[in-house]
């Protein structure tokens, strides 16, 4: 039997237990597919068969409108730190809500929440609000270019900077994706993460034309692969070296110490990106560093950069925002740190006992499974020899023993959650493994042994 046919038998039976448990998802997805492309309105939420259909979410669980119920390790995509529904959030939303969510205005708040930012973190020393992840990274770059006069930036193959066009650059590992235009081949440098050699050599060749290095805390989308070795320094000081700036992408590595990475690896970039965490399950954004830098978006400067946006820093996501915060204490992130060591100590557990040649790879509340016998520090050799036959059905397994995970097999920890939790994280995933093994064993001997 070939691996196709071979994949395909296991695939009928989970598929047939998942299409079962989810009989109203099915035909909310197929109804909704006569109005939105194949009832997809966001990529990250789309598994095959089809992703299950969620109607409320309540502290580490979620249920389905099924009934099901699943402990979430999701969070939506590491951003529900607190979990789902913080009562200090729910309260600060109802709080505001009748007050006015949005105006164009200033309030109080955003000053509020400028200051725990800046408070939070040292290289922070002025700080501007959007609406995403995604919005910050664009500003941010924006500001680099502005200050330095230089038009290009230098990435790393995998980091994730969200949506915005030039960040999606990957020339060097996978195609440009459809409807970028050529023109971003101009503009962006691609490096391997913790690539030291290459990085110096990319930046030194360019350096007359480079604004600035832009890099992920640890990289997010490409596997929760943390910097090695000093990366991150030595990131800032090459660039400084060459008259570049470094901005270090924290959207999702904030959430780990209250400083984010930078403060775990000990540099302070020249401007941060953050989103995700810190608006308390709303969506926000936000981008700061130098007071020099951040200048060029002042009001008093005779052109200024260009910044706006009808709904940044609305009082209603600035209260929740603020409330997230004052949870997330250091002692509060280093315990939930602690839960996940946990966790990637007994997944390796279950990998040894199984000898499955599998990679746990994460720093803290973030850790993912890597279906490859490769050790992974770079984003591309997490793509090209990740097994996906694998971890597609290990993700859809998962989903039939009630645990939520992120498609790509990341397990994301909140602060509700307590051992009890891990410890089921643990057994599901050793019970899915198992079931898995000799499918694994007749398709991807290498993973075995």
């Amino acid at each position: 039997m070939s691996r196709k046919e071979s994949v395909a038998k296991y695939n009928i039976k989970i598929e047939e237990t998942y299409r079962q448990r989810t009989l109203k998802s099915r035909e909310i997805i197929t109804n909704a597919s006569r109005y939105v492309p194949d009832g997809d309105y966001r990529v990250s939420i789309w598994f095959e068969p089809y992703p299950t259909v969620m109607e409320r979410g309540d502290g580490y669980y979620l249920y389905d409108v099924d009934g099901n119920e699943y402990l979430d390790f999701s969070n939506n995509w590491t951003s529900m730190v607190l979990g789902n529904n913080h009562p200090k959030v729910v309260e600060a939303i109802q709080q505001q809500a009748p007050l006015g969510s949005a105006m164009a205005a200033p309030h109080t708040s955003a000053y509020e929440w400028a200051q725990l930012i800046c408070d939070r973190i040292p290289s922070v020393e002025k700080v501007r609000f959007c609406t995403s992840g995604t919005e910050a990274v664009m500003f941010a770059v924006r500001a680099a270019r502005a200050f330095t006069g230089k038009d290009k930036i230098l990435k790393m193959e995998g980091n994730y900077h969200g949506s915005y066009d030039p960040m999606e650059m990957t020339t060097g590992w996978r195609k440009l994706p459809l409807g970028l235009p050529k023109s971003v081949e101009k503009d962006v440098l691609v490096t391997p993460f913790n690539d030291k050699e290459t990085t110096e050599r990319i930046i030194k060749e360019n350096k007359d034309e480079l604004a600035a290095v832009i890099v992920e805390g640890i990289l997010g989308a490409a596997g929760m692969i943390p910097p090695e070795d000093d990366y991150l320094k030595y990131l800032h000081s090459v660039a400084s070296q060459n008259g570049l700036l470094l901005i270090i992408d924290e959207v999702i590595s904030f959430r780990l110490a209250t400083g984010g990475a930078q403060e775990i690896y000990n540099v302070q970039p020249d401007l941060t990106v953050l989103g995700k965490s810190i608006g308390g399950g709303l969506p926000t954004g936000a981008f700061g560093g130098r007071e020099d830098v951040m200048a060029v978006y002042s009001p008093k400067q005779k052109r200024p950069a260009h910044h706006a946006g009808t709904f940044v820093a609305t009082p209603i996501a600035v209260m929740a925002g603020i409330a997230s915060l004052k949870e997330l204490t250091a002692e509060t992130l280093a315990r939930i740190n602690s839960l996940g060591w946990s966790l990637a100590n007994g997944l390796q557990g279950v990998l040894d006992e199984l000898k499955i040649k599998a990679q746990i790879k994460g720093y803290g509340s973030l850790q993912q499974i890597h279906f490859t016998p490769e050790p992974v520090s770079t984003a591309s050799t997490a793509y090209f020899t990740m097994d996906r036959d694998v971890l597609r059905l290990f993700h859809l397994a998962m989903m039939n023993k009630g645990l939520f995970i992120g498609s790509r097999g990341f397990f994301s920890i909140t602060t509700p959650m307590t051992e009890a939790e891990i410890e089921t994280a643990i057994e599901a995933t050793a019970a899915c493994l198992s079931e898995l093994k000799p499918l694994i064993e007749e398709i991807a001997p290498k993973l075995v042994g």
